[in-house]
């Protein structure tokens, strides 16, 4: 009898333990420890990594090849909430920067071709997108979360990086800033 006392309070213990730890980690999660920082952050010059990928198109895109021109490169799954808002605006200024001499290049991570390419369908999505299909881009470039932006100038320096959703006014600033330095 005793020993089934002990057993019951040990695993009571146990069990207390256990639901503290989940409530730590709850508390933590929901203050956003773990969880890459939001927001612009300098480029610093440094050289973008060259890559080439296969467009949804079946077309393929060489980073190096539009190395004269600023760049909008923008990391997305279909599943990403935030990508899922705001690949609409991206949608409604690509004609706009594109006939100002940008390239926008959309690049999936972490998706199930078909659910990339319903998303693509789903929001009528015609700038520029393709798979990192080797899973080798969104690691040289250090992504971590989604979504994530890389503006470059023209020689392919990073100008900047944008982690967490872009709404239209930060997104018009950032391509403005490089757009009018490349004119």
């Amino acid at each position: 009898m005793g020993n089934a006392h002990s057993t019951r309070l040990v695993a009571a213990g146990v069990g207390g333990l256990i639901g503290l730890l989940l409530l730590i980690l709850a508390v933590a999660l929901w203050q956003g420890v773990g969880q890459a920082e939001g927001g612009r952050e300098e480029g610093g010059g440094a050289l973008a990594p060259d890559f080439t990928v296969v467009g949804f198109d079946g077309e393929p895109f060489s980073l190096s090849s539009v190395q004269d021109r600023p760049v909008f490169l923008y990391f997305w799954a279909s599943w990403c909430a935030p990508c899922i808002e705001e690949a609409p605006t991206i949608e409604a200024l690509w004609p706009e920067y594109r006939d100002r001499g940008y390239v926008f290049l959309g690049l999936n991570i972490w998706d199930i071709e078909a659910d990339a390419q319903a998303f693509i369908d789903d929001l009528g999505l015609s700038f520029p997108l393709a798979r990192d299909a080797e899973r080798s881009v969104y690691v040289d470039y250090g992504v971590e979360g989604l979504p994530v932006a890389y503006f470059l100038e023209p020689g392919l320096q990073i100008r900047s990086r944008y982690t967490g959703p872009l709404d239209e006014q930060t997104l018009r600033t950032e391509l403005d800033r490089i757009a009018e330095e490349a004119s």
